[in-house]
């Protein structure tokens, strides 16, 4: 069983009131002024490889090693660190790094940069290295295989189940709290990299299997950084199109994606190949607004959605496995079964995993049973549940900024008590006694106020609220793509506008409860 060491104080109960009253609020004036919610992105552009350094750069082939070398480089510390360190998690390299810095500073990278975590990614890097023996020269690819990825598995639900099966790690088995263990699922992460890098085509792990990729994937259709083509008319008429599939100066892209018709950035790891690659000078780096893929989407899909909505509940989850309440069912449902800890963990995971996802299918079933349904069908498929299915894939994706907002706070409040951590484990990564740097002896500290965390995490929870009961506009929209009439009833925003305020009330109760900390940072 995980042990916990430092409380984090959870919100006073006035706050609490009145960030349940505004987000209230803003849900009702938002659902019904829906002239007010424009359904599309901001126009708004700066494209960053306008700039000539950065452009410069992007067109070099050892960019992207130069950025992974050092990524690489901590891999390598992180792995001997963990094999050879103390077992005292706070007090070796291996855990701090990856729990306390890297695992928390993701999802801010995410928010900030979108994808660039796949451009420096250390497991794609040694992937990469060993399938085509050079570090960044172009040429040819000797030890790939290049074996179709089967056909049952393009989707992402491999990275739902390994997304499912690290949660259960961390949070069941408390690989947080074991150095050796992090460096295993460290090594663990690099086969999984580097043995599908050489039997299959391009890059299908990182599209379809990694767990990393494909929430950051999903995450990144809110960020304000995006990679895509100037001009749409000169990809459309462009013949070689080799973003896709590459020439002597870049290779084909990773994971399959044409410019010509890339809207969003789920896919996209930019690599940058297709800037290299590109005959035209087509393709540019920009900053935009964020969360503007939520408008762009074409195609909801089913997969995504389920993941959409593993997400949801598993950042949620992280939350109430640190409360006291946790706990406390924990401790009766054993008591009551007889169970053990870690099978009563994993009923207790399935039960939390399952109630938001039944919960939103089940409300997705009444909104197509309500007035005005029952004379619309989908496009060749005129049954009810398959519009049951529409609604939930098309509503599933505005739940990704209620879910990054919350796993942002829950993470903001990770780091800002104990990222000092770092500080003395820079001295002696290894916890036997060195002070390399002279900091060993530092005594870490919160880096800000509880009152200062308190307001950030309830900014960051109403954002996510309202960013997402913004984009059910957008998901209403989508819908008439999907069906026969022109305008499907509006009643489905409503009871999806409820859920979202369900989502956030529960994640604001959670910030209100005492956290224990368990990497013990």
């Amino acid at each position: 069983m995980p042990s916990c060491h430092d409380v984090m104080v959870g919100l006073p109960p006035w706050v609490l009131s009145g960030s349940l009253t505004v987000a209230a609020a803003s849900s009702l004036w938002l659902l019904s002024r829906g002239t007010l919610t424009s359904a599309g992105p901001s126009p708004w552009r700066f494209e960053v490889t306008s700039l000539r350094p950065v452009r410069w750069l992007v067109h070099k082939r050892w960019f992207q090693f130069a950025l992974q070398v050092p990524l690489v480089a901590i891999l390598g510390v992180i792995l001997y660190a963990g094999v050879e360190g103390t077992p005292v998690a706070d007090r070796n390299f291996a855990t701090v790094v990856t729990w306390g810095l890297w695992w928390t500073l993701l999802i801010v990278d995410i928010v900030l940069l979108g994808r660039m975590w796949c451009l420096v990614c250390p497991w794609d890097a040694l992937a990469s290295w060993l399938r085509r023996l050079a570090f960044w020269r172009r040429g040819d690819e000797p030890l790939a295989l290049d074996l179709p990825w089967p056909r049952w598995l393009r989707n992402v639900y491999p990275a739902t189940i390994l997304f499912v099966g690290l949660t259960w790690l961390e949070l069941g088995y408390g690989v947080t709290m074991s150095p050796r263990a992090t460096a295993f699922l460290g090594l663990a992460m690099v086969l999984m990299a580097v043995v599908p890098a050489l039997f299959f085509e391009k890059k299908s792990f990182c599209k379809y299997g990694c767990l990393i990729g494909r929430i950051c994937g999903l995450y990144s259709m809110l960020a304000p950084v995006e990679l895509r083509s100037r001009d749409k008319a000169i990809c459309a008429e462009c013949k070689t199109k080799d973003c896709l599939t590459g020439n002597e100066r870049g290779y084909p892209c990773p994971t399959g994606q044409c410019l010509t018709s890339m809207t969003t950035n789920t896919y996209c790891t930019v690599c940058t190949e297709c800037i290299k690659s590109c005959p035209h000078d087509n393709v540019a780096i920009n900053l935009r607004a964020w969360g503007g893929d939520l408008h762009n989407l074409r195609k909801p899909r089913k997969d995504e959605a389920i993941l959409a909505l593993v997400m949801l509940s598993l950042t949620s989850f992280h939350g109430l496995t640190m409360t006291p309440t946790w706990n406390e069912l924990l401790a009766s449902a054993r008591a009551a079964s007889g169970l053990g800890y870690l099978a009563a963990f994993t009923l207790g995971m399935v039960a939390i995993l399952l109630l938001p996802g039944g919960l939103y299918l089940g409300l997705c079933s009444v909104a197509v049973r309500l007035p005005g349904w029952e004379r619309r069908s989908l496009l060749g498929a005129p049954r009810r549940r398959d519009a049951m299915w529409a609604v939930a894939s098309a509503y599933a994706y505005p739940l990704i900024a209620v879910a990054l907002c919350y796993h942002l706070a829950h993470n903001a409040g990770h780091f800002l008590t104990e990222a000092a951590a770092i500080v003395p484990v820079l001295s002696d990564p290894l916890g036997s006694g060195q002070d390399l740097f002279g900091t060993a002896s530092f005594v870490p500290r919160p880096l800000a106020s509880m009152p200062t965390i308190w307001a950030l995490m309830v900014l960051l929870v109403l954002l996510g609220h309202v960013w997402a009961t913004r984009a059910t506009r957008s998901s209403l929209e989508r819908l008439k793509e999907q069906l026969r009439i022109g305008t499907p009833p509006r009643t489905s925003r409503w009871v999806m506008g409820c859920f979202v305020l369900m989502c956030t009330a529960a994640n604001l109760w959670l910030l209100a409860q005492p956290m224990e900390m368990r990497t013990g940072l």
